[in-house]
């Protein structure tokens, strides 16, 4: 009968010790396309996933024109600490992003900076939709937009595999605006 009891409190410790008994559910971060990038609200364009690990290509765009995003930036049940928007160059491109009351609604003021692309999450915001304008102003093959979002997921001493991170790249190669000619 001893041996029972051992054994029954034996697998009821083994049992407890394996959960995760804090309550907390930890996700990787994802950042998406909630629709495809539209070109001078037009036509869609569709990011193609290239030979570099975490890098995507856009079809060549040309100088002069917008590209719209729709992303949405989710934590799932982690809040969501940090964004980053990055443009490989800002002297052949630039960014329109939302409304300035819009986004300190959402990230703390004091620790953000806009014209450089560093968004830090205020408190309790798990996903964000972040639509922008990306503009092309001069002819290049080398023009990236960087994605980066950190989440407070906690995978430390955790059995699941993830990260509280997730980013990537998106190259748009921009060409010169085809000039229209009369044509007699």
């Amino acid at each position: 009968m001893k041996i029972y009891i051992f054994l029954v409190i034996a697998f009821i410790s083994i049992a407890f010790s394996a959960c995760d008994l804090n309550g907390s559910s930890n996700n990787t971060p994802q950042i998406l396309f909630v629709t495809e990038p539209m070109l001078n609200a037009k036509d869609s364009l569709i990011p193609y996933l290239t030979d570099e690990a975490g890098v995507y290509r856009l079809d060549t765009i040309s100088v002069g024109d917008t590209v719209s995003f729709r992303i949405l930036l989710n934590g799932f049940s982690n809040h969501l600490t940090s964004y980053y928007l990055t443009r490989s160059d800002t002297t052949v491109t630039k960014m329109i992003l939302p409304n300035k009351n819009s986004m300190d609604s959402v990230f703390l003021t004091s620790s953000s900076d806009y014209s450089i692309g560093k968004f830090i999450f205020k408190t309790n915001i798990f996903n964000l939709y972040f639509p922008f304008k990306y503009v092309a102003l001069k002819p290049t093959n080398d023009a990236k937009i960087s994605f980066s979002l950190t989440s407070d997921a906690n995978f430390d001493g955790s059995m699941s595999l993830g990260n509280n991170s997730v980013n990537f790249v998106l190259k748009t190669p921009i060409k010169v605006a085809k000039s229209i000619s009369n044509v007699n």
